[in-house]
């Protein structure tokens, strides 16, 4: 096994942890992988007011609470 497919499979348990298990808190790239999108994907929503509520206490901090983001999920199936 190399190098790049143990980083691939570690990536891959990283990402189903935080979608069976997400963090209180996100930052837009956890929230961005429980919900199965890219992170640019989640700055896009947020440039178009779209996507779940979040949180940005200054220009370099974006945060997501869990609660927001499984509401945003039950109204938008």
């Amino acid at each position: 096994m190399t190098i790049d497919q143990i980083a691939s499979q570690i990536d891959s348990l990283r990402a189903d942890l935080i979608r069976s298990n997400p963090p209180l808190v996100m930052t837009s790239a956890e929230a961005a992988e429980f919900l199965g999108v890219s992170d640019e994907t989640m700055l896009r929503w947020r440039k178009d007011d779209f996507g779940p509520s979040y949180s940005q206490p200054n220009c370099r901090i974006v945060r997501y609470l869990r609660d927001d983001v499984v509401a945003w999920l039950e109204e938008n199936r």
